[in-house]
């Protein structure tokens, strides 16, 4: 294990990219829960970190991170078989990676955090109401919705032509789009946590992170289990905030808030977030 080691997060708008990041935070902070990995200190400016951690806690929404809102949390931790050592995570804007697939470029700045990234955690949002679908299904009723509807907005005439945009790409080829841009700056196999949020929405089906992944983002698991020599991977499910905002947010105001996460690997329920991170850093 290196003394630094650099996490990128990488994720649509909305994907839950922050409010992990917020959930992390005051679980490391806090110290009483068991967790694979614990904070030793921190270095910089706590504002950012203070003020999405402050939301999170009041169970209201977490601010999405923008363009003009970027920032880079270092944090030292320590943990059994790791020691003690260094984490940086850029908390990069969804917007961003949205533009990268719209203009088929990055900046320069992200393409130096890819190169330098130990390992990526990539989000993916189960709920449409966030802008981020992933049920498959859904998509193509949403696409295909109103085929049938002719030009004056009757029924049973010819489909008007709608123009394309790459807004109307499924979520999990967006995703696959931004794997393939990871792949092209990395210079070693990847190491990649997939991380399926909000997972209270989905939990329900009784399906495990990976069996849920194969069924809703076929071609996402595809893609992955196809370049396993580049890419090493896991799937997660991670409900950072414990339920919906703000349909839930008196019930979840009673809990204990390290309670309120919940974490799913395989068989393995708990609460301990740094699980993805944990994965990522441990020694090959």
């Amino acid at each position: 294990m290196t003394d630094t080691a650099s996490l990128l997060f990488v994720g649509l708008p909305g994907s839950g990219k922050t409010t992990f990041l917020a959930a992390l935070w005051h679980v490391l902070e806090d110290q009483s829960s068991t967790t694979s990995l614990k904070r030793t200190g921190l270095s910089g400016d706590r504002t950012y970190l203070n003020r999405i951690v402050e939301q999170w806690r009041a169970c209201s929404q977490v601010p999405r991170t923008t363009l003009q809102t970027e920032a880079t949390v270092t944090l030292h931790l320590d943990g059994d078989g790791y020691g003690a050592f260094t984490l940086v995570v850029p908390d990069l804007s969804g917007e961003a990676f949205q533009q990268q697939i719209e203009h088929r470029k990055m900046s320069t700045d992200h393409a130096e955090l890819l190169q330098r990234a130990t390992g990526v955690i990539l989000f993916a949002h189960p709920d449409v109401q966030k802008g981020a679908q992933i049920a498959q299904q859904n998509q193509l009723e949403t696409t295909i919705g109103g085929a049938a509807v002719s030009s004056n907005g009757t029924e049973g005439g010819a489909p008007e032509a709608v123009p394309w945009s790459v807004e109307k790409l499924p979520t999990q080829v967006k995703l696959v789009e931004l794997l393939q841009f990871i792949l092209e700056q990395s210079e070693r196999k990847v190491r990649v946590a997939v991380v399926v949020s909000a997972w209270d929405l989905v939990d329900s089906t009784g399906w495990a992170p990976f069996e849920y992944v194969s069924r809703a983002m076929p071609l996402l698991q595809q893609f992955l289990e196809a370049n396993d020599d580049l890419i090493e991977h896991a799937v997660f499910g991670v409900s950072a905030q414990g339920g919906a905002i703000p349909d839930e947010k008196t019930t979840l105001l009673e809990l204990d808030a390290l309670k309120r996460i919940k974490v799913r690997h395989g068989a393995d329920a708990d609460h301990d977030i740094t699980k993805p991170i944990s994965w990522l850093l441990r020694s090959k």
